[in-house]
């Protein structure tokens, strides 16, 4: 009996090294970012929503060059990247915009972002300007949230076949 249960425990250790081994010579694939953002000043709402592959903000800037996709609704109109083709977006290392002076620096006709700033160009007195707020609504890679499912169906397989449960374990020890 004892021998079967470390020959079961053998195959275990020996399948879970070995999925681990191969998963890590797989390559990486980057993630899509996707930031939400709107604007606190209650006159014209100022909304929209930007997104990049994390990759590109190894460097800490991501550019349309890089694949920024912007979306932006001020005052009844629509922006995108194609309004401003020198856009970026200023990031952590990770691609994070979790600090002052980091987020979106996007340039139109009618308005300017700079990171937590936002600014109406026609108006002079600065009563139009509005704060930027950010919110990360990337979605988890599906790898990474199910990497560990095989392993963890690895080991209930393997509980349930050495013939474990809760009512076993109970009545082992009751004397």
């Amino acid at each position: 009996m004892t021998y079967s249960i470390f020959k079961k425990l053998a195959v275990v250790t020996a399948g879970t090294a070995l999925m681990f081994a191969v998963g890590e010579n797989i390559p990486a694939q980057a993630v899509t970012i996707t930031y939400d953002f709107s604007g606190s000043n209650a006159g014209n709402p100022f909304t929209g929503t930007f997104s990049f592959d994390s990759a590109a903000a190894s460097d800490q800037e991501v550019t349309v060059a890089e694949g920024l996709i912007i979306s932006a609704n001020y005052d009844g109109n629509s922006y995108t990247q194609a309004d401003d083709s020198l856009a970026k977006v200023l990031t952590n290392l990770l691609g994070g915009i979790d600090q002052q002076g980091l987020g979106l620096q996007f340039y139109t006709n009618a308005f300017t972002v700079n990171a937590e700033n936002f600014i109406v160009l026609s108006d002079a007195t600065g009563n139009s300007d509005q704060t930027v707020s950010y919110t990360d609504v990337s979605v988890p890679e599906p790898t990474s949230i199910f990497g560990l499912a095989p392993v963890f169906g690895l080991f209930l397989f393997m509980f349930k076949k050495m013939g474990f449960s809760t009512r076993s374990l109970r009545t082992k020890s009751s004397p």
